[in-house]
């Protein structure tokens, strides 16, 4: 399998995790939940690692990566919330709404990580 396509792999595959992430957790569903949301980081984990292996092999208007990498670098540490909040509401369900908020912001923020990167991606050229 080419890295293009182990990279498309591993987003729409976080992309699903996190959908199932969400909805388990508005839903209740905790058990499933307790599986896909460190799923979800662990996908999105891997995703980062593959953009930087496929950032060696194309080249991106510089003007779209300074836009793009804060907001990607953001999104990023704010998984640290999430998980640091998801494991707070697991021992203390009291904390449900500060994860709910952590969990909002990071959303927020790896959709706009995700639009600007694959708009990045759509000018990239091959190096």
């Amino acid at each position: 399998m080419s890295l293009v396509g182990g990279f498309w792999i591993a987003f729409v595959l976080t992309v699903v995790l996190l959908i199932v992430s969400l909805v388990s957790g508005f839903a209740g569903r905790r058990r499933l939940h307790l599986w896909t949301g460190p799923a979800t980081i662990v996908g999105l984990a891997v995703a980062v690692v593959l953009t930087e292996q496929l950032v060696k092999r194309y080249t991106f208007p510089a003007e779209m990566t300074a836009l793009h990498l804060p907001i990607a670098f953001g999104a990023g540490l704010l998984a640290v919330p999430v998980v640091a909040t998801g494991v707070w509401t697991w021992r203390d369900p009291t904390a449900r709404t500060w994860h709910r908020l952590a969990v909002f912001v990071f959303v927020g923020a790896t959709l706009a990580a995700a639009a600007t990167g694959l708009w990045m991606f759509a000018h990239a050229t091959p190096r």
